[in-house]
């Protein structure tokens, strides 16, 4: 009983976190409208600051969630002995 509310409480603080972190990128990409250039894997782009801070936060977003999973599974995956040597 007492693991589960431990859980809870880490769920609840780890989303106060990402609130807050969430907050602060919507209020610097708000004050940051202009237009920029943008060079990527050589392509040139103009777009407004907004959205390239935008799309930088969700990338590191789902990078971010991604890669624990992608990690968890392999470390498992090693744990039940996937490894075999044929």
């Amino acid at each position: 009983m007492a693991r589960m509310e431990q859980e809870k409480k880490q769920v609840s603080w780890r989303s106060w976190v990402a609130g807050v972190l969430g907050a602060l990128v919507l209020i610097v990409a708000l004050q940051n409208s202009q237009r920029v250039e943008v060079n990527v894997l050589m392509v040139n782009l103009t777009a407004p600051l907004i959205v390239v801070i935008l799309v930088a936060a969700g990338i590191g977003g789902v990078v971010g969630y991604v890669a624990p999973l992608v990690r968890r599974h392999h470390r498992d995956g090693r744990a039940k002995g996937d490894g075999n040597s044929s």
